[in-house]
């Protein structure tokens, strides 16, 4: 498998090892923690993802972290193949590490890849209300979806997370164009 490595303010993102994904769900539940206050507080007593899920994820490219110059994980992204596009499941920052730009620094790598595999657009979910989740996307060139945009793979992401207990009204699907050529 390629193992693409970028190195970023002291840290370096690159395709997670098959033996670091067990460390991911601590990093998820600790990032979850900011939820608490938040308008949807209770996001911070979601699941964090299985090791299957994870595996799943990593089976199809798409399990990104940013390792510290120690070699410990501080953030990891989550991408895989929806309705034709990329769809970024997942970025989670351990606390320790928020607040630099690893999220932003994880999707850029992301989103190159995107690109690089030809995908047309990057989609995400995310909670409506919460200032670190659409109005952050907003600002990183997504927007959101009307919901005769949304595909049926999408629709159906957005008809598990209902089932999971997230409140419909608070969620939204996005979209970022990728056919521009890339900034400098």
């Amino acid at each position: 498998m390629q193992t693409e490595a970028t190195p970023w303010r002291g840290y370096t993102l690159r395709r997670a090892q098959f033996e670091e994904l067990a460390v991911l769900p601590e990093i998820e539940h600790l990032a979850a923690q900011q939820f608490l206050q938040s308008a949807q507080p209770f996001a911070a007593q979601l699941p964090e993802q299985t090791l299957e899920q994870l595996q799943e994820y990593q089976r199809q490219g798409g399990v990104w972290v940013a390792a510290s110059a120690e070699g410990d994980l501080a953030a990891f992204a989550l991408c895989k193949e929806v309705d034709g596009m990329a769809y970024l499941a997942e970025i989670d920052v351990h606390p320790a590490h928020a607040r630099q730009g690893l999220g932003r620094a994880l999707f850029e790598v992301l989103k190159r890849q995107a690109r690089e595999r030809g995908y047309p657009a990057m989609l995400l979910t995310t909670f409506r209300d919460v200032p670190w989740n659409a109005p952050n996307y907003e600002r990183w060139g997504f927007r959101i979806m009307s919901d005769d945009e949304v595909g049926p793979e999408l629709r159906g992401i957005r008809e598990h997370e209902t089932q999971a207990g997230l409140p419909p009204a608070s969620r939204v699907c996005m979209v970022l164009a990728l056919d521009a050529k890339p900034g400098p």
